[in-house]
């Protein structure tokens, strides 16, 4: 059925005390690629981002106030068909 790379990017932004500012925000990213096959439903992007967010919560020294996640399928067009990258 063929495979797909598909990348996650996952953001969170967080409060901290700074001396000499009245207010901070430190930001901290990561991002994963894994290789899944055609099948692979929302379900299953929504399981693998959850953990990443579990993964995310569990490395960061204190509670992100703002938590994201991108999902991305790279793809490009040859002969009328969709061919995806990776």
């Amino acid at each position: 059925m063929g495979e797909i790379k598909v990348e996650f990017e996952v953001k969170g932004f967080g409060e901290e005390k700074c001396d000499g500012y009245d207010d901070a925000i430190k930001s901290f990213e990561m991002l994963r690629t894994k290789t899944l096959p055609k099948s692979t439903t929302l379900e299953q992007l929504e399981t693998i981002v959850s953990e990443l967010f579990n993964e995310f919560k569990k490395s960061y020294n204190h509670p992100p106030c703002q938590l994201g996640a991108k999902v991305i399928i790279r793809a490009k067009e040859k002969n009328d068909q969709v061919i995806y990258l990776g």
